[in-house]
């Protein structure tokens, strides 16, 4: 058996270069993270779906109040019992006060002052408010709200026992009979009673200046004493009328909200009280302010010098959309009488009249939809389907009125995405800050609530279509 001859000949494979290999490999990872990179920092086409929302624009001013008040003096010596309350409406010749020179009916005052007055529950509900609201309003940085509080609580109990005092005086007087040092003295005109005084009484708009708001805190001093007066001592205060107003303070940002605003508005933050003011701004020494003027509730806020009222600048209810998904777009405005209906679907469009080579007329229908009608019955057709100056005539005939197209307008609007490609809406803005706009959500040919819009229509062309 003949022995196996191997084939000692051994061809060796030709070896392409490592080099090569590696830097077609380098290449590609560059190209990759080239393109990866890129589509990390491209923009991306956004799509926002349209929500429905209440925003307004509210701040809190303090502000000071004006009212038409008076400082009544006593023109005798002596000592005093009032047979009015603190807030109390009263016309002329009603007895405020009685003044005894010598204090002898004073004395008989105070004895049969010890008798048992009882309160009715209507007295004990307001008695009990007053003390509620101070509770709620407590501060311990401001123990003057303490006094305020006394002789609020004082004001209330005298305004209770004014019919008991009357009978007292009553009693004494029969029993004093003959003597002449007690006077009673009457209010020389109608108004409301107040015992309360700051100083402030003569401050009118005249008076306004920036350090009128340099310290806005409530100082009262009571007028009701309960010991002897001096000729000339303020003894009470009267306001003469209903009307009253509150002087704010503004910015230049907020002046320019309201400065065109005849009414507005406003809550008063002591209580929640909302109701609407007239409202007229003014400029003094570069400052600017404005004047807030009710005709009720005065009494209210009778023990109050200084306010934190509650403006409501602007506000809108209606569709919610980013700032950044409006744009403008340019239509030419025509008479509706020259929308007519053509095409294959029947849709709204507008004749075209054209001039062939050899003179003749020839018409021709475009479609285009309306984006806007206004009150006197023009509408808004798209600019980008018309060359400037296009003749087109009312309804299909050539004989019938024709105009070129000239007249143009730009809408504000978004671009509608519910059926996978651009559609411009026009929008209505009602509101709107660095973020969000408010677009009324009863807009003719507008959007509605759940649309899909274009976060960022720079992007992206009318009609495309969206991946």
């Amino acid at each position: 058996m003949a022995g196996h001859k191997r084939n000692k000949k051994v061809v060796k494979m030709k070896r392409r270069p490592r080099l090569a290999a590696g830097l077609i490999l380098i290449g590609f990872s560059a190209c990759l993270l080239v393109l990866f990179i890129q589509s990390l920092a491209k923009e991306h086409i956004s799509i926002y779906e349209v929500t429905e929302t209440e925003i307004a624009d509210d701040e809190i001013i303090r502000g000071i109040i004006i009212r038409d008040e008076l400082l009544v003096s006593t023109k005798k010596k002596g000592y005093i019992n009032y047979y009015v309350g603190d807030g109390v409406k009263i016309g002329a010749n009603t007895v405020v006060y009685s003044i005894d020179e010598t204090g002898q009916f004073a004395d008989g005052l105070s004895v049969l002052e010890t008798e048992d007055i009882s309160l009715s529950e209507e007295d004990t509900r307001e008695i009990r408010s007053d003390i509620a609201s101070f509770r709620n309003n407590f501060d311990l940085s401001e123990y003057g709200n303490v006094m305020n509080f006394k002789y609020n609580i004082d004001n209330t109990l005298l305004k209770m026992t004014t019919v008991s005092l009357l009978e007292q005086l009553d009693k004494v007087m029969k029993k004093k009979k003959g003597s002449s040092s007690l006077q009673l003295v009457k209010a020389s005109k109608p108004g409301i009673i107040s015992f309360c005084s700051d100083g402030l009484e003569d401050l009118s708009i005249d008076g306004i200046t920036k350090d009128t708001f340099n310290n806005m805190t409530d100082n009262w001093k009571q007028l009701r004493s309960t010991g002897a007066v001096e000729a000339g001592q303020a003894v009470y205060k009267l306001v003469n009328s209903e009307k009253w107003s509150v002087v704010l303070p503004l910015t230049d940002k907020q002046y320019k909200k309201v400065s065109d605003k005849v009414t507005i508005p406003v809550k008063f933050k002591k209580d929640g009280l909302k109701t609407t003011a007239g409202i007229s701004t003014f400029i003094i020494d570069s400052s600017y302010y404005a004047k807030l003027d009710f005709d009720k509730y005065m009494i209210r806020y009778l023990d109050n010098r200084y306010l934190d009222i509650e403006i409501e600048f602007n506000s809108a209810d209606g569709l919610k959309i980013p700032v950044s998904s409006v744009l403008k777009k340019k239509f030419y405005i025509i008479p509706k009488d020259y929308i007519t209906k053509g095409g294959e679907e029947g849709s709204d469009g507008v004749m075209v009249l054209t001039y062939k080579k050899d003179g003749t007329k020839e018409t021709t229908f475009k479609a285009t939809g309306i984006y806007y009608e206004t009150k006197n019955g023009d509408v808004y057709i798209d600019a980008s389907l018309f060359a400037a100056g296009t003749t087109i005539i009312q309804g299909t005939s050539e004989g019938t009125k024709s105009m070129k197209l000239a007249k143009t307008a730009k809408l504000d609007g978004v671009y509608n995405c519910n059926k996978g490609f651009c559609e411009f809406r026009r929008v209505e803005k009602l509101y709107s800050n660095n973020e969000y706009v408010i677009v009324s959500k009863d807009t003719t040919y507008g959007l509605s609530t759940y649309d899909h819009i274009i976060l960022n229509p720079g992007m992206i062309n009318e009609d495309d279509i969206i991946y």
